[in-house]
């Protein structure tokens, strides 16, 4: 099924959006000229624009990458679609808005502009909404290199409004790959051919709080892991590797994410280990683990830590380990202690520290 209009916000202008003028994203809807019966379809922009778009009478669809953003969606009655492939996977839908995650990868907007050429009919036309100062400039230069075509459609304040029709059946320019592959040699289990895309935390190496963990985490033969915020799968990777009489579970609650933990997995043809989509703020499984290990989003602060914790005291066996990698440990470590009656730091370097919790035999 292909679209009619296709609508991309940017991350950085939705926190004006949200917190400042509710009329900045309805005139984005005007701008569109969304009407009754029109087909939508929502690239991230969760629950305000949805609500606005709702109130038109059309006929929404949302697409995000993170499970979390599409329940939402869902509770709001909204038909949801988990995907990092729009184009692929998408049907009934006119009109198309878009917000990446914050802190998205430009690679990883490309990418998506490439999706909305493939998502439009002919006619159809894209939507690019940003600050001057937040790449919308960039963006819109990709734009003009897809489509052959763009210009300034409005301005709402601070941000503005670009657009592109889609005026023939192939881009003017091949979609961007933004797959980037290495080898780790220096690992438990070593070697690791790795897979990674844009938008997927540390997508050009192993970064150095989670080389650090692996360094501490003394995974045992018969061990039963929880990765938790897998990525693209490292932690996961070494301890299945380690555990050769135990498994590994890899989670994470983005699909991007997930995506390449499972491409990586068959690459280095690990078959003792999972990868799955799940809200990765809440643990509560029938299944129990031995050992659950994590690097944690710093920038989420409390908010992921501490559903980890006590998810993690639940979900672990008598004689069972948490162990994080952070930076800047008190809150952690107190909560690790609050909840588990003991936590102790096990290792720091270069601003990162391990932490462990435990629960006794």
């Amino acid at each position: 099924m292909e679209y009619n209009s296709l609508f991309i916000l940017w991350q950085s202008d939705l926190q004006v959006i949200k917190t400042k003028d509710t009329q900045v994203r309805e005139a984005f809807v005007d701008v569109a000229d969304v009407q009754v019966g029109s087909r939508v379809l929502d690239l991230g922009w969760e629950e305000d624009c949805l609500e606005c778009l709702r109130e038109t009478g059309a006929r929404v669809t949302f697409v995000g990458e993170d499970i979390r953003a599409v329940q939402k969606a869902e509770a709001l009655g909204i038909n949801g679609v988990l995907s990092a492939m729009p184009a692929q996977v998408i049907s009934d839908a006119r009109v198309v808005f878009y917000k990446p995650v914050q802190r998205s990868a430009k690679g990883q907007v490309f990418e998506w502009i490439d999706q909305g050429f493939q998502a439009l009919e002919m006619g159809g036309a894209l939507y690019l909404a940003g600050q001057r100062n937040r790449g919308i400039r960039s963006y819109a230069a990709y734009l003009q290199a897809v489509f052959g075509n763009s210009r300034r459609a409005g301005r709402v304040g601070r941000v503005e409004v670009y657009s592109a029709k889609k005026e023939r059946s192939n881009p003017c320019q091949a979609p961007i790959d933004n797959r980037m592959t290495f080898e780790l040699r220096d690992l438990p289990g070593s070697p690791y051919r790795v897979e990674t895309r844009a938008g997927v935390f540390s997508r050009d190496g192993l970064d150095d709080g989670t080389r650090l963990l692996i360094d501490c985490m003394k995974v045992r033969p018969a061990d039963h892991v929880l990765d938790w915020g897998c990525g693209w799968g490292a932690l996961g990777m070494v301890a299945a590797r380690l555990s050769v009489k135990g498994n590994a579970t890899l989670i994470d609650s983005n699909i991007r994410a997930v995506s390449c933990a499972e491409e990586n997995l068959k690459r280095n043809q690990i078959c003792n280990a999972v990868a799955r989509v799940e809200d990765a703020r809440i643990i509560d499984r029938r299944e129990k683990f031995d050992l659950i290990i994590s690097n944690p989003p710093f920038h989420d602060g409390n908010t992921a830590a501490h559903p980890l914790i006590e998810g993690a005291f639940r979900a672990l066996r008598p004689g069972g380990r948490l162990m994080l990698v952070v930076m800047r440990p008190a809150a952690y470590l107190k909560h690790i202690r609050r909840v588990f009656g003991q936590g102790e730091v096990v290792a720091q370097k270069d601003g990162y520290v391990v932490l462990k919790g435990y629960i006794g035999n």
